[in-house]
């Protein structure tokens, strides 16, 4: 039986190389997760109930990327590091300027959904008419980014009205839509 890296290998996809930014946009989702526990349980001065909300939601969101992230490095027979101090400093980018963080707290979380979009317009580019499977995740994943952004901003009353539903946030729906990681591709333990 052919395997999916073969078959994207075929098309003319640098398999190394989409795993390398697959694991990358992961190890990213999970730094990402990790800070937004922090600040849902911790909300440096966070007063508001609807921002704890949208950052527990986009946390949920995130998490879903990260593993539908790693089950696609797994069904093109890639690995992650198996250090996890390494893993995280693949996906490590973070601005210098933390005191801008502590001033302005939710444009910093713009800047960081922002810069997050990146990755996956580089993935979709790579994988565009060669890899379905890939471009289909990686556009779902920029797609929730880019409506975290629109959260965010709405929050602050720049972005537009009427995005924040009650039960939509959190459940991940352009992810959602894509089929789910088939049997057997899962990592192993």
């Amino acid at each position: 039986m052919i395997s999916a890296r073969e078959v994207v290998e075929r098309a003319g996809v640098d398999v190394n190389l989409l795993i390398d930014r697959l694991t990358f946009a992961a190890a990213a989702e999970l730094n990402a997760v990790y800070r937004y526990t922090i600040l849902t349980v911790h909300p440096l001065g966070f007063v508001d109930e609807l921002l704890r909300q949208i950052l527990k939601d986009i946390h949920d969101e995130d998490r879903h990327h990260f593993d539908a992230l790693v089950g696609r490095v797994y069904e093109l027979d890639g690995r992650l590091p198996e250090d996890i101090r390494q893993f995280l400093e693949t996906g490590h980018e973070r601005p210098e300027d933390s005191a801008a963080d502590a001033r302005d707290p939710v444009t910093a979380l713009i800047e960081d959904v922002r810069r997050a979009v990146h990755p996956y317009s580089g993935l979709c580019d790579l994988t565009e008419g060669k890899d379905q499977r890939t471009y289909l995740l990686a556009q779902a994943i920029r797609n929730e980014k880019i409506e975290h952004m629109a959260w965010l901003e709405e929050f602050l009353g720049t972005g537009p009205p009427g995005r924040f539903h009650r039960g939509f946030r959190g459940r991940s729906p352009f992810l959602a839509r894509l089929t789910t990681t088939p049997k057997g591709t899962e990592p192993t333990a």
